[in-house]
Parts: C-alpha cells; structure tokens; sequence
C-alpha cells in the first residue's frame, strides 16, 4: 500500500541525516542545523511508520526476540537503522546516552501505541522497541567515536610546542 517510491525517498534521507550527524560531529557546528535535521528524522519516521499499512492478522507482539521469517527480521534491521540518525543527531547536540535512550524509547512507545490504536495495518511490537532504542544508542555511539577522534586530531595539530 502506497507510492513505490517513498521506501528509497525514506531511505536516501536517512543516509543524508547520518551524513550531515557525522559531518557535525567532527565539526561541532551549531546546533539550529542539527535541530532542523531532527525535526525532518521526526517527520519523515512519524510519516513512515502511523501510516496506513497492509498486515492482516497480529495487531500486537508482546514477546520479545520472536522472528517469524526474513520479512520480520528484514523489519528488525530496518527498524534498527532508522533510528541511527537520531541518537547521533541528539549526541550531536549534547545530549547524554541515557537521554537518548530515553527519547528513543519514547518515541518508540508513541509509534507502537499509535500503530496499535489506530488499527491502519500495523503491528505494534515490543521487537521495535529493542531495535529503535538500540540504533539510537548506536547513533549516539558513532558521534562519541567521532567527536573523540576529531577532538584528539585537533589536540595533537594544536599541541602547544609544535609548528
């Protein structure tokens, strides 16, 4: 159900969002930038993910782990990556991993619930719970890792002594 080419319009934005996260990472830019991508991250995954979808049957997976074929863990991996952008967008902007576990837990909550109660095709499960949070604490890691590097690159050409 839907237009063919939303899935890779989604998927080239989450790729710029990643890109533009890791850019301003290294560079601790300032943060209305980073901001503006969040909201767009939030759009687009609010837009992909309580739209109309075209399951029939399970509403709801409360058992954490259980994969019911490779269209479910095609799903999983999906889910993960979605939410990579904003976990490093968030470490971007200062936050804290447990604040951005926090939100991507939120944030994760919100779409199942309103997946669950809007009954458009969706099923509401306790695996893109695990996952979101999970890319998002993946994202947060990258910026650290990042942000690390470039900080001790800076600091080793800026070394006083040095010319």
């Amino acid at each position: 159900m839907g237009v063919p080419f939303v899935y890779p319009l989604f998927l080239v934005l989450l790729l710029a969002l990643t890109i533009v996260g890791a850019v301003r990472a290294a560079h601790s830019t300032r943060p209305l930038g980073t901001w503006i991508a969040l909201a767009a991250w939030f759009a687009a995954t609010v837009f992909m993910t309580v739209r109309p979808g075209s399951g029939e049957g399970v509403r709801v997976n409360l058992i954490p782990f259980v994969v019911d074929g490779p269209g479910s863990a095609f799903d999983a991996f999906r889910n993960f990556f979605v939410f990579v952008p904003f976990g490093l967008l968030l470490a971007v902007v200062g936050w804290r991993i447990l604040a951005v576990l926090g939100a991507a837990l939120a944030v994760s909550l919100a779409i199942e619930i309103t997946q669950y109660v809007t009954n458009w095709g969706r099923t509401a499960d306790v695996n893109d719970l695990i996952t979101n949070v999970a890319g998002a604490a993946l994202g947060w890691f990258v910026a650290w890792v990042i942000r690390h590097a470039t900080s001790r690159r800076r600091t080793t050409v800026l070394a006083p002594g040095t010319s």
